[in-house]
């Protein structure tokens, strides 16, 4: 179950940026998360929501999108996704090779976080 270490590792920075912005709270977190890293998102989100209970995210809604597997063939640079369970995907559909390094499918960041600060005091006059 590695998304409670992924999650807490989300929730952690969140929760330092926040807090150097002077933030009340945090309303959205939004992820970026390649199928490589093979997550659970239900579970992810399960994970999300019991680490953020009594924090500035509780309630935070969590927003994640995967990138698919993407290579690049080493003989002619055409980048293609692949389907690792179709190996009818994994020639390159250009020069018909199967060398290729990975090019997309690992990512896992934090694209941007939804924070809402405190009002201002109303200034007399």
């Amino acid at each position: 179950m590695h998304e409670m270490a992924l999650c807490r590792n989300v929730v952690d920075m969140v929760l330092e940026e926040a807090d150097k912005v002077g933030a009340q709270r945090v309303s959205g977190v939004y992820l970026t998360v390649g199928y490589s890293r093979d997550i659970v998102e239900s579970l992810f989100d399960d994970v999300f929501k019991w680490l953020s209970r009594d924090t500035k995210l509780e309630g935070a809604s969590l927003y994640i999108t995967r990138v698919p597997f993407a290579v690049k063939c080493l003989e002619c640079g055409y980048i293609y996704h692949v389907d690792v369970h179709d190996p009818d995907t994994l020639p390159c559909p250009k020069c018909g090779k199967k060398r290729y390094t990975l090019h997309s499918g690992m990512e896992f960041f934090i694209n941007d976080i939804e924070v809402v600060m405190p009002s201002e005091p109303i200034k007399e006059q």
